[in-house]
């Protein structure tokens, strides 16, 4: 099927002279979770995951993948013919050295309004010719709807701030600059409004436009109900239909124009550019703003995770009690779904990682009914897994003892947690970034020689996005750079890192942990961090052998805040469950 499909794309190519054709997994926002109607790749590769680059010519297709999608990419992609290009590995080159050097002078078709300026922008610098047109909207059969879901409002106890402050906040900082804005977080946050047009994350398609006095909503009007409509208009915030967007910029003429290049599409520079507009790319105030949770934001998301974490632990019992031998990865994935559901969580924040033993070295792998392993009563499972709550979004990683394991895997196991803890633990000064301390994370599993493919932390959400930037912590870099955007207080990242060995096992420990001020003294200000997840680590799976005094003192601390934080919430079963989890090492 997936052969038929790209040769009926081939055949559209070669009718409009184009000789590669480029796809990502964005919609016409940047998002990396889409909705199912921009799931394009996936209908032309059968590639699932959420990332990925895919480039089609008249001869080929080529699938690029980061770290964590290698071995998937392999399997879902090369018996469909697919090459699978391994980004971070030997003589692998990134899309546009790739087409820079097979296609140098060539068309490159797109579409514009799923491409960054930034790409488009490269693409140009290259020296490759781009066609900036949607070839393959008609020929995909039976393509999901967008949603039509009413939009709701976030209460301002659970914001902190309201949506008029944060407009004239904005307002204020822009003077007489108009912003356009194309980010549907961004949107969501500024306006303290939520919906569900992508899965599990609460954001609705919209598109922003910030002037000296009004704000521009691009969103049908229908979604919203007359009551909240009307707080809008009283706030600034105008409602427009969502396809008039274009025909609205070609209105704004001879402006200053502040955009991201990152996350604007390309079809909105051309309609700017074009009309005499000077444009100021930069990162959007509403990013930073929406970077660094506020107090009240701060407060409710230790709330989250304190019911975050009675919700794993309820999952963790129940996985004590059975025989594993009897369920798969789905059964326990949907478990672990609903302790959350049934508890506090509103939603999901993604759809849960639950791999036993050798599928955990696929850092993205997702169990389905029909595709999935039994687990037993031995080796490891791990679980990345997260909810939305009002009171914030969560994010978690736990690997598991469920019976014996070989001294090999608790070796790795320690080690992680060890790097998850001398990055959670450090104090810094101002002025350090996600670069500079990723190394904290990796520098015991370097010792090895033994690296992992990804990043070590990413930001995460209020009630938004799982993954969020600012911040970033890795050591690589990204296109977008916000692993280069300082630390600051306020800011919540993960906290993640993991050994794979495909074929054999995978290994994450993951903590959510927030930006807060330390000390203050002649040498400047310092920063730390605060652990955020209430969970306990597998006693069963840590080696001592592996750690120092001062490690085994930071798990038996962290150990005895998760006991003293979730206590007053579990019942007497699950409080005896967790008094033992949590024993000193």
């Amino acid at each position: 099927m997936v052969t038929e499909r790209l040769n009926s794309l081939k055949k559209a190519m070669e009718r409009e002279g184009i000789d590669v054709y480029y796809f990502n997994t964005s919609d016409y926002h940047m998002s990396e979770y889409v909705p199912e109607y921009f799931k394009t790749i996936l209908y032309f590769s059968g590639f699932t995951g959420s990332l990925a680059t895919l480039l089609v010519t008249r001869d080929d297709t080529y699938i690029f993948v980061d770290g964590r999608y290698h071995v998937q990419a392999d399997r879902q992609c090369l018996e469909n013919g697919i090459k699978v290009v391994k980004l971070g590995t030997k003589d692998a080159l990134d899309p546009i050295s790739f087409l820079k050097k097979n296609f140098k002078g060539k068309v490159i078709g797109l579409d514009g309004k799923r491409t960054s300026v930034k790409f488009a922008k490269a693409l140009d610098k290259a020296g490759l010719n781009i066609l900036s047109k949607d070839i393959y909207s008609d020929l995909i059969e039976d393509r999901a709807p967008l949603s039509e879901d009413g939009i709701y409002e976030l209460d301002e106890k659970y914001t902190g701030l309201s949506r008029k402050k944060k407009i004239e906040m904005i307002q204020y900082c822009l003077s007489d600059k108009v912003h356009i804005v194309n980010n549907l977080e961004s949107i969501a946050y500024l306006l303290n409004l939520r919906s569900n047009d992508i899965l599990h994350t609460p954001v609705f398609l919209s598109y922003l436009v910030m002037m000296d006095k009004d704000v521009y909503l691009f969103c049908d009007v229908g979604r919203f109900e007359s009551e909240l409509l009307e707080k809008l208009y009283d706030d600034g915030v105008i409602i427009r239909p969502y396809d008039s967007y274009y025909d609205f910029l070609k209105q704004i003429r001879n402006r200053k124009i502040v955009l991201d290049e990152n996350k604007v599409n390309y079809q909105t520079y051309l309609n700017v550019k074009a009309r005499g507009n000077k444009i100021y790319n930069m990162m959007s105030i509403i990013e930073e703003m929406k970077a660094i949770k506020n107090p009240v934001e701060q407060r409710n998301m230790r709330l989250a995770h304190i019911y975050d974490g009675v919700a794993v632990v309820r999952f963790l019992l129940w996985l004590e009690q059975i025989d594993k031998s009897t369920i798969s990865e789905y059964d326990a994935a949907r478990k672990i779904d609903s302790c959350r559901l049934e508890y506090k969580a509103e939603d999901l924040s993604f759809g849960s990682i639950v791999a036993y033993n050798e599928n955990a070295a696929q850092m993205h792998y997702f169990p389905t009914k029909d595709n999935c392993a039994m687990l037993d009563n031995k080796g490891i499972l791990l679980f990345d897994t997260g909810g939305q709550y009002k009171e914030g979004t969560t994010d978690i990683t736990r690997t598991v003892a469920l019976g014996p394991v070989d001294e090999e895997v608790k070796k790795y196991f320690t080690l992680v947690l060890k790097s998850m803890f001398n990055l959670s633990s450090v104090k810094f000064l101002t002025g350090m970034n996600g670069n500079q301390l990723d190394i904290l994370a990796r520098k015991d599993l370097w010792k090895l020689g033994i690296d992992y493919r990804c990043g070590t932390g990413h930001g995460v959400g209020y009630n938004l996005a799982v993954h969020e930037s600012p911040p970033n912590i890795r050591h690589g870099h990204t296109e977008v750079g916000s692993e280069l955007i300082p630390f600051k207080p306020g800011m919540i990242c993960s906290d993640e890192p993991g050994v794979y060995f495909e074929g054999k096992f995978g290994i994450r420990c993951e903590n959510m942990i927030l930006c807060r001020k330390d000390e203050l003294n002649e040498y400047g200000q310092f920063l730390s961090f605060e652990t955020l997840t209430k969970v306990p680590f597998d006693r069963r799976l840590i080696d001592k052998s592996y750690l120092d005094e001062e490690t085994i003192a930071l798990i038996d601390a962290y150990h005895k805040d998760v006991y003293e934080s979730l206590l007053p919430y579990l019942n007497k079963e699950e409080s005896e469950f967790l008094k033992e989890a949590t024993r000193p090492l």
